[in-house]
């Protein structure tokens, strides 16, 4: 990690697992990137992305070759691949055992290596896209994002949209195209609908579905900006809570219904709140 954050090889787009960026950081730089634009007409079209069980697909001889790749030092290389090399696993069913079978891909979840090796494996996907539309991470969620103002805009930002599905197959991390979602965000009544999607094994074209809002990263995110259904949602989970709280504690000291009242009320309401 101190390699890596000494010598500025993490991506500047990725929010997830590395010191002093957080899901809030993201969402606001991502706020305020669609306020800017927006000043000026046009809209945001953003692409949400999906990718199918992230961590147990990480090929090891690929993850092995990028952290090569950074200078990493061949002795904490050995050591990342006695660790997740030459593991093998097994399976049972009604009682009777499969033959041993090696481990060849995904990270032991649970572990505090795991996230720092996954951010390391997909450092370089925002640079599939550089300069031609914005691409945040926030661990293995991907969002694509442009500020639309014509049909030449939206052209690029579908071609950043092949460029991420072609990096995603390259490097086996494949997308769960079902989940992946268009949110337009404009002025209202002022959007203009845009078809994206993927060129599945390079042949069928997979229209992406379009939605009204998006959670993104524990904040609903309205195609107006406005935050309605996010308040209200947090709004009604904070009464939940309160009624729960009310219901079993009826006779709870004052100290302990604060810090109850703190861990499962509150931190609902404040999360994300500058956002």
């Amino acid at each position: 990690m101190k390699f890596f954050v000494v010598n500025k090889l993490f991506s500047s787009h990725q929010f997830g697992f590395i010191p002093g960026r957080s899901t809030v950081l993201q969402l606001l730089n991502f706020i305020d990137i669609c306020t800017k634009n927006l000043e000026s007409g046009g809209q945001i079209d953003t692409i949400y992305t999906n990718s199918e069980k992230a961590f147990d697909k990480e090929p090891h001889k690929r993850l092995l070759s990028k952290l090569k790749s950074y200078g990493v030092q061949s002795d904490i290389i050995k050591w990342v691949e006695i660790f997740l090399c030459y593991r093998k696993h097994q399976v049972r069913i009604n009682g009777r055992y499969s033959h041993w079978m090696d481990v060849l891909s995904g990270i032991p979840q649970g572990s505090v290596l795991g996230p720092l090796l996954f951010v390391i494996y997909i450092n370089d996907l925002p640079e599939v896209c550089d300069r031609l539309c914005n691409l945040f991470l926030f661990a293995d969620d991907a969002k694509l994002f442009k500020h639309i103002n014509n049909d030449n805009d939206s052209a690029v930002l579908q071609e950043c949209c092949h460029k991420l599905y072609s990096w995603s197959e390259n490097w086996l991390m494949k997308l769960n195209i079902d989940k992946c979602k268009i949110l337009t965000i404009a002025r209202p009544r002022s959007a203009i609908e845009h078809t994206y999607g993927f060129n599945v094994n390079n042949v069928d074209f997979v229209e992406l579905e379009k939605v009204t809002n998006m959670k993104d990263l524990g904040v609903i995110i309205d195609n107006e900006l406005s935050f309605k259904e996010h308040i209200h949602e947090k709004v009604n989970k904070a009464f939940q809570m309160i009624g729960i709280i009310n219901r079993s504690f009826q006779d709870i000291d004052k100290n302990y219904f604060l810090l109850i009242y703190k861990s499962t009320v509150k931190s609902h309401l404040e999360y994300a709140n500058s956002v």
